[in-house]
């Protein structure tokens, strides 16, 4: 399938989302073993140039936050694993999403890691990787953020909490794999 054609529904907070990616000078494939629906896509390789659009909710008295989605958001109990490098036009945070199952109930003594509660009763955590990136680079007076890392999540989001918009272009190559703990 070509991802000129793709739009893979997402799901953030209970919203349903579409990830309609702009592309630029890309010829991004996506390969996959299931038939059923997009989100069973097991392999993707992206080469994508997107410009945020606002986050659908945000918290209690924060500025809405601008967000591209690179990988959707799975809910078949897989995990993408893999490899982005990228580069922004503004300083931004890269997001690992996580579905948030504790086994056991979590005491005050221990504390709980940044999640919430999507409708749906669907929790959610993040690891925000804002040191990562947030020491931009610098070409003629404009700070840029740039970066290469390794992830292992239920979805990845480029995002600036400012409500900032941005332009992010990136190289993707994720697998979608069972948990096996």
């Amino acid at each position: 399938m070509n991802l000129k054609t793709f739009a893979a529904p997402l799901i953030l907070l209970g919203l349903s989302l579409t990830l309609t990616p702009i592309l630029v000078n890309a010829q991004p494939s996506i390969n996959s073993t299931a038939t059923k629906s997009q989100n069973q896509t097991t392999e993707v390789i992206i080469q994508n140039t997107s410009m945020s659009v606002p986050a659908s909710v945000r918290h209690h008295g924060q500025p809405l936050h601008e967000i591209v989605w690179a990988l959707p958001l799975r809910d078949d109990g897989k995990i993408w694993s893999g490899k982005v490098s990228f580069t922004a036009s503004k300083p931004i945070e890269v997001e690992i999403i996580h579905d948030y199952k504790p086994q056991q109930p979590i005491d005050k003594k221990h504390g709980e890691p940044y999640n919430f509660v999507a409708p749906g009763n669907r929790s959610i955590a993040i690891t925000t990787l804002k040191d990562l990136v947030d020491i931009p680079i610098e070409i003629n007076g404009t700070g840029l953020s740039t970066g290469t890392l390794e992830f292992a999540g239920s979805g990845l989001v480029f995002h600036k909490a400012s409500g900032e918009p941005f332009t992010v272009t990136y190289t993707l190559d994720a697998v979608a794999k069972d948990v096996t703990r």
